[in-house]
């Protein structure tokens, strides 16, 4: 059975780290190994901060209520960040274990529900995002048909769809693959790991998997949530000319016609501070795909950039990489909404302080 190396380069590193010298390496072994030991310290240590700042997301939405469709996608969002990061933490603590003398399990048991499930979260969060920012899209510019079509159930529906469905597909994969103990010879013992796939199209189904969530879906996310980011600012620079020509005109207009301009204007001013909220958390995850974007644009451009090609070193110092870039953005969240979100900011408060001012 082929594990999921192409895809989840990490398994590799810690099973087999003779791999990396199948080929002559673009990057030297030592300087290799240093760097990937700082990189996994970092990500435990941002991984950690973003499963405590995630559940206290969860917590303050939680509080504020689901009466808005955007607080129900934000949690959503904020749900699947702490599976992500939490998966990731698991995921970094295993590649410790072939360092355990005497451990009796391979990292082929976290690759299973380890890394595959922060793959898995880490496109839901993708879909997420993709949702949001075509939700605001359409609020800027149709903004009274879509308030009739985007209801608080609607939504609700829609993330339990994009939750269910990666979550079917990687739960019968991880029953179907049969754990057991089996004999590796670069370590001259039995441990207990992942065995052959006894059922042809439980591999296929395996790799339709791995095919989806390494090249259409990220690339296909990245592309809607660039293009919707695109258009929003453009949105917001409109929304602002139209709020300093409002300011202009208000100052001639007659007390009653202030008050209803005013009104108005405080409309468009809450409307521009979640368009630029959304703006944030777009802008964030475009930059932090980047490094999946170029990881998998190598993989399909350059024959020797793979786990056994010249650049193996390079190809798995990669992987790790944007495991810690997607810890990143999984922590990243939590410090947009308190700076740009002033209910947030005040429940936060609340929370920790007890301050309700």
């Amino acid at each position: 059975m082929k594990l999921s190396v192409e895809l989840n380069s990490t398994a590799l590193i810690a099973t087999n780290p003779s791999a990396v010298a199948v080929a002559p390496a673009l990057v030297s072994d030592t300087l290799y190994w240093q760097i990937v030991g700082f990189l996994l310290a970092l990500n435990i240590l941002v991984g950690l901060f973003a499963t405590g700042s995630n559940i206290v997301t969860i917590i303050i939405y939680t509080k504020m209520g689901f009466a808005d469709s955007t607080n129900i996608s934000l949690t959503a969002l904020a749900v699947s960040d702490l599976g992500s990061a939490v998966t990731a933490v698991v995921c970094t603590l295993g590649l410790c274990s072939p360092k355990i003398p005497n451990v009796w399990f391979t990292f082929e048991i976290f690759t299973i529900f380890a890394s595959q499930p922060h793959l898995m979260f880490s496109r839901i969060s993708a879909l997420i995002t993709t949702y949001i920012s075509i939700e605001r899209y359409l609020c800027v510019w149709l903004p009274l048909k879509i308030k009739r079509i985007i209801t608080p159930k609607r939504t609700c529906v829609a993330m339990i769809i994009i939750f269910a469905l990666p979550f079917a597909l990687n739960l019968h994969l991880a029953l179907s693959f049969p754990i057991g103990w089996k004999f590796y010879p670069e370590r001259n013992r039995s441990l207990l790991g992942v065995l052959p796939i006894k059922y042809p199209f439980i591999e296929d189904l395996d790799n339709f998997r791995r095919l989806l969530f390494s090249v259409p879906l990220p690339l296909a996310t990245a592309a809607i949530v660039f293009t919707c980011t695109i258009l929003l600012g453009f949105a917001l620079h409109k929304n602002k000319k139209w709020r300093d020509t409002n300011k202009h005109t208000s100052s001639n207009a007659s007390s009653k016609k202030e008050d209803s301009s005013n009104a108005a204007a405080a409309v468009k001013s809450k409307e521009a501070r979640a368009v630029e909220r959304v703006i944030a958390i777009t802008t964030v995850f475009i930059i932090t795909s980047i490094p999946s974007c170029m990881h998998v644009f190598a993989v399909m451009t350059v024959p020797e950039f793979s786990v056994y090609g010249s650049y193996a070193n390079l190809y798995l110092l990669l992987g790790v990489s944007y495991m810690v870039v997607d810890s990143i953005n999984c922590s990243a969240n939590v410090v947009i909404y308190y700076k740009m979100s002033t209910k947030f900011r005040y429940a936060m408060l609340s929370l920790f302080c007890g301050n309700s001012q």
